[in-house]
């Protein structure tokens, strides 16, 4: 969608790297960025490479986050920490004078994916925190925020767009690329 606009690359964009994404998509591996903790790690390991010189990032961190343990009813990071990597995020690209564009995180179907996933839930009430927390940081920053789930919202009923318990059917994808690129495009 955005050939001859922009040129477009991923963290892990070779082919064992996105098939290892896809292999469990719980589990962060390859191509998936993971939990904010994760994607400071990744940018720090970045200082160590000339190569990588973006226009602008497109960023979506959090839902990894909120994850809860079934058992410890612990989140994978705690909000507290989560708001510290979101600053860290935002200082990394401010420092690297690139630009950050935050796409933001949800909806979820909370009945629906607590019903499906046995290894971890994940809570409307996380989700509504951890989005407040991030915005908190990116609005005086001036990070522009792309309301993905208020698109996501207008599409239907949130559990027939879901191919699983928080993952969209291919058909929903390509409508959620479809509002990212005209974002992009809208800004030439």
């Amino acid at each position: 969608m955005l050939r001859g606009f922009y040129t477009y690359s991923r963290k892990g964009s070779e082919p064992d790297e996105i098939r290892a994404a896809f292999d469990d998509l719980d589990d962060p591996k390859g191509a998936s960025a993971g939990d904010s903790s994760s994607v400071v790690a990744y940018l720090n390991g970045l200082d160590r490479t000339k190569s990588f010189k973006p226009d602008s990032v497109l960023m979506h961190v959090g839902t990894h986050d909120i994850k809860r343990n079934v058992e410890t009813r612990e989140t994978q990071v705690s909000l507290e920490d989560y708001a510290k990597n979101i600053g860290a995020i935002v200082d990394w690209f401010a420092r690297k004078e690139i630009e950050l564009i935050w796409i933001r995180n949800g909806p979820i179907d909370e009945a629906l994916h607590n019903e499906r996933s046995k290894r971890f839930h994940r809570y409307e009430a996380d989700l509504d925190a951890y989005n407040k927390a991030a915005e908190a940081i990116l609005e005086p920053n001036q990070i522009t925020v792309l309301d993905l789930p208020g698109f996501i919202n207008n599409l239907g009923p949130l559990g027939e767009l879901l191919k699983d318990h928080v993952h969209y059917k291919d058909e929903v994808v390509r409508e959620q690329a479809a509002f990212i690129a005209g974002y992009l495009i809208g800004r030439e």
